[in-house]
């Protein structure tokens, strides 16, 4: 079929996007993502602890593509919550998504403050991101009025998955030009619709873009599954006749 040509993705679901702090005493946790505060509590590390007006965020910056994610992270209460008083606001680009409230005795006695109880849950959010939006910041914002000792959280086990992936193709090299865009779930373009040569694309960890043209690399498919910055120019026959 040496007169083919074609552009697939596989969308792999869902695509894993990032983690860290995952085991009970895991060693990742000491990187600087998120914190570089890191304690202990019955056994596990957390990030933190943290209290009064503190928050932690991380970002990714033009490297994440994708309609809708699911972020997952176990919040650690720590000793002496007032319910109506205190409180962790999880965020998405600066957007609350939760509030977090406990009462000093929920949980158990695990650590710190003996009189007070601890608390470990596991906490998902899905949520959706502007087409086009290349990237992400998520906070943990907290509100409290004493000191660490006293009252304080921590968090640990976090992971981002993208739930509706996409791919953006260029016109130019180094993603600039017009840009074309498939996310996971759109109808398979027709040749008419690709509007013009292709130069770079934009790929997320865990996508395959296999793209194939008589005139593109002697007709041989071409699998890229990392973002390729400049291209030779692959063009669709549809492209030519419009030239």
């Amino acid at each position: 079929m040496p007169g083919v040509s074609f552009i697939k993705i596989l969308f792999f679901y869902p695509i894993l996007f990032y983690q860290n702090c995952i085991d009970a005493q895991s060693g990742d946790c000491f990187n600087n993502d998120w914190s570089n505060r890191v304690d202990g509590c019955a056994g596990m590390l957390f990030k933190g602890r943290f209290s009064r007006s503190e928050q932690i965020s991380l970002e990714f910056n033009n490297n994440i593509l994708g309609l809708k994610f699911r972020f997952t992270f176990t919040i650690g209460k720590f000793d002496s919550w007032d319910h109506d008083d205190d409180y962790l606001q999880v965020l998405a680009n600066d957007v609350v998504l939760d509030t977090l409230r406990y009462g000093a005795y929920q949980g158990s006695g695990l650590c710190f403050e003996p009189k007070y109880s601890e608390l470990f849950e596991q906490k998902q959010y899905i949520f959706y991101s502007p087409i086009g939006r290349k990237s992400l910041k998520l906070t943990l914002q907290g509100h409290f009025d004493e000191d660490v000792d006293n009252e304080s959280w921590g968090a640990r086990a976090f992971t981002l998955e993208i739930l509706e992936p996409c791919v953006e193709f260029y016109s130019d090299c180094n993603f600039q030009g017009d840009v074309w865009r498939i996310c996971n779930g759109n109808q398979t373009s027709q040749i008419r619709d690709i509007p013009f040569e292709i130069k770079s694309i934009l790929i997320v960890n865990g996508i395959q873009v296999k793209m194939r043209d008589p005139k593109y690399h002697g007709g041989q498919t071409q699998t890229y599954t990392s973002s390729q910055y400049c291209l030779s120019s692959y063009q669709f026959p549809k492209y030519n006749q419009n030239a």
